[in-house]
């Protein structure tokens, strides 16, 4: 195993670490799950309902395990499932007045020291994360072929891997994206 590998690997732990243990804490504060809390936050984001497939898509978890946590989020009455008036076949969801009280006392999705070092990034430096991330997930994809890219996308590809980030003395641990 390379010593890139082995970098890498310690990298995806300390997030899966960080992610978990805010995972446990919004679960105790807040009484939901992070993939809940993931649901409702994206449902208030909307101004209109959307169907399960639109939300699993927004989300990017399987359209059954979205429906499988809309059936706990009903149970608990946060989110309401009703039928598309114009298309009686399309089950619409929406956030109910619950729902949003349960929001509004629910921790942020992720600890807000991050999301405060995150929004202090320049812009290109939060794209060339996301872009990062978006392609580490989609190699994580066991046993699924990698998503084919438009020629734009491995441009786009080309160019992030030639992007130099300033150099900080505030730099995070083992990371070469900079903490202001």
């Amino acid at each position: 195993m390379s010593a890139q590998t082995l970098q890498l690997i310690g990298a995806l732990r300390r997030i899966s670490q960080s992610l978990d243990s805010h995972s446990k804490f919004i679960e105790h504060s807040a009484g939901l799950t992070l993939p809940q809390l993931l649901l409702l936050e994206a449902l208030r984001r909307e101004s209109a309902p959307l169907t399960a497939g639109r939300l699993a898509q927004q989300v990017s978890l399987t359209q059954g395990t979205v429906t499988s946590i809309l059936d706990r989020l009903e149970d608990r009455g946060l989110i309401h499932r009703g039928r598309a008036a114009d298309d009686r076949r399309r089950v619409l969801v929406t956030l109910t007045p619950l729902g949003h009280t349960k929001l509004d006392s629910a921790p942020p999705l992720m600890h807000a020291d991050f999301l405060r070092r995150f929004d202090a990034l320049a812009e290109t430096e939060r794209d060339l994360l996301l872009q990062t991330l978006e392609q580490i997930a989609a190699l994580m994809r066991v046993g699924e072929p990698a998503a084919p890219t438009t020629s734009k996308e491995s441009k786009d590809r080309k160019e992030v891997q030639c992007v130099a980030l300033p150099a900080s003395a505030d730099l995070m641990e083992g990371s070469p994206i900079p903490v202001r």
